[in-house]
């Protein structure tokens, strides 16, 4: 859409090649923005003031990390359950795992709500059977599951106002909304936009902004496509990859977009930029990650 004029040039800022670059976090107290390279097993670390890079190995695929309330390092959603990560030592610590009887699932995306709960999706690896859930994890550290089962549950993403959650259903390529209260009971499930994964690829991560207008990546759809609160396409930032996996708002006053790519079986030669993490200025603002309370 050449008339969308919410965001301006897109930026490539760190030729990472990741495998699979997710989980796009900004953590405001560091002016930095995290990521994972799930397969590549990493941690990436963005410092947007100086352009400081910075990663760190991790022990498994891990899809998603988040800050700490009152606590140094992250909680991290990884393929063996949810553990406490400091990035500097290495020490992790394990928490929890709500699916312990399903040995192929693994953490694939998750977000903190501002009561200090996490919401995360448990997906199946290798992506043949539907036994992924969407779970609450309170701050005590226990669970409940909400929506699924799928295959590969992907998103979610919060409205500022905390009273919708986004959930995508990646396989069907169907982004579902709910009703949230403040006790994180979810209601009223409904279809907000359902892809033509032909033309468009499919609904991977997303974020929302402060107008609750919603900012969804397309894996295999090269593009990131905003949507009003209704679920009608705005506009959309094309990106030179195909594989684009999520977006995270940051920066001083949290108005540019970051955006995560996967290098994942592509032709390098054909898109060098692959795995690539991006970033373009916008005509709105997001929030910064709430903290985990646990």
């Amino acid at each position: 859409m050449d008339n969308f004029n919410l965001a301006g040039e897109l930026e490539c800022v760190w030729e990472v090649q990741a495998t699979c670059g997710e989980g796009p976090v900004w953590i405001e107290s560091e002016q930095s923005l995290y990521f994972v390279d799930i397969d590549g097993q990493k941690l990436h670390c963005f410092k947007e003031e100086n352009g400081l890079r910075q990663s760190w190995p991790l022990e498994e695929k891990t899809g998603w990390i988040l800050p700490r309330k009152n606590k140094n390092g992250f909680v991290a959603g990884c393929e063996t359950g949810m553990y406490f990560l400091d990035p500097i030592s290495g020490k992790t610590e394990f928490a929890m795992v709500p699916d312990p009887d399903f040995k192929e699932n693994r953490f694939n995306d998750g977000k903190c709500d501002i009561n200090g709960r996490i919401w995360a999706g448990r997906s199946h690896d290798p992506e043949s059977q539907a036994t992924g859930w969407l779970y609450r994890i309170d701050p005590d550290l226990s669970y409940t599951r909400w929506d699924g089962p799928y295959i590969c549950p992907n998103g979610p993403a919060i409205s500022l106002d905390d009273k919708t959650l986004y959930h995508v259903d990646t396989f069907d390529s169907t982004v579902w909304a709910f009703d949230k209260d403040s006790s994180g009971v979810l209601t009223n499930r409904r279809e907000f936009v359902r892809l033509n994964h032909e033309e468009e690829g499919f609904p991977d991560g997303l974020t929302v902004d402060i107008e609750n207008r919603v900012w969804l990546a397309h894996w295999g759809g090269s593009r990131v496509t905003c949507f009003s609160m209704d679920g009608n396409c705005i506009g959309y930032i094309p990106l030179p990859v195909p594989q684009v996996t999520s977006c995270a708002f940051g920066g001083p006053d949290l108005t540019t977009l970051y955006i995560t790519t996967a290098a994942r079986n592509m032709d390098m030669n054909e898109y060098p930029l692959a795995g690539a993490l991006f970033r373009v200025q916008t005509k709105t603002a997001g929030a910064a990650s709430p903290l985990f309370d646990g």
